[in-house]
């Protein structure tokens, strides 16, 4: 039995057809309409809204206890097995040792700017008590590699101590552990068995510059002393504008 299949008439109300629409006429499949491909679009854009806001969300938001800080640029900077901070004889870099300035670090803020940015409350500056006195971070640990560097050597070589050994070298031991913790840097270091490791190779910093004129701009004229001496004497002198570091 032989079957003829017929075309249905279309219906003008069905929302399919538009009476504007033509027959492919054997011509394949037409182009999307506009309207389609509008949803499309939109569906593409909610999709992508989405996936920023999982990823914004699984930032975990900054706790109150942490005093924020404008970022650092980026810079990518070679470490070296040894460098004029480390020569074969010590003594050839004492005085760029003694050079570094870690009392640069000292800085005074507006107290209701630091506030405004969850910066714990700290002692006010002794000549404008509007301001209080912070010591960032970097500056603390210079402070802490200056002394142990230096008493090191002299115990070494039997001569007196400038800072005698106590509970404050403890400190300093343990702060640039939780330091080294803290920024847990996953650099690979190539090594060869020759006891070095990553010689020359580039690290992920942050610009040291930036922080030295962040301090030099915001200075507490703080200077630092080998003995005591009272604590409004630390301030009224301030330095040049360098902390005694060299690039190299």
């Amino acid at each position: 039995m032989n079957s003829k299949y017929l075309r249905l008439p279309q219906d003008a109300s069905d929302p399919l057809y538009s009476g504007n629409e033509k027959e492919s006429n054997g011509r394949g499949p037409q182009p999307p309409s506009l309207r389609n491909l509008i949803l499309w679009l939109s569906l593409v854009v909610n999709i992508l809204l989405s996936v920023s806001i999982l990823l914004v969300l699984r930032e975990k938001p900054t706790p109150n206890g942490f005093a924020k800080v404008d970022p650092l640029t980026t810079t990518w900077n070679q470490f070296w097995w040894n460098t004029a901070y480390s020569p074969k004889d010590h003594s050839d870099s004492d005085e760029l040792w003694e050079a570094i300035l870690p009392s640069h670090g000292f800085v005074a803020m507006d107290r209701s700017w630091a506030e405004q940015r969850q910066w714990p409350e700290s002692m006010y500056l002794p000549s404008d008590h509007s301001k209080g006195v912070y010591l960032l971070e970097g500056y603390h640990q210079l402070h802490c590699l200056r002394i142990l560097r230096k008493t090191f050597w002299e115990a070494v070589e039997h001569r007196p101590f400038t800072y005698h050994p106590s509970s404050h070298m403890e400190h300093c031991f343990d702060t640039l552990r939780q330091s080294v913790m803290c920024n847990a840097d996953n650099t690979p270091l190539y090594t060869f068995g020759d006891k070095t490791a990553g010689n020359g190779q580039l690290h992920r910093c942050r610009d040291w510059n930036e922080l030295r004129d962040f301090a030099t701009e915001n200075t507490a004229c703080y200077r630092d002393s080998v003995g005591d001496i009272p604590l409004g004497e630390h301030f009224g002198y301030c330095d040049d504008g360098v902390d005694g570091l060299i690039a190299l």
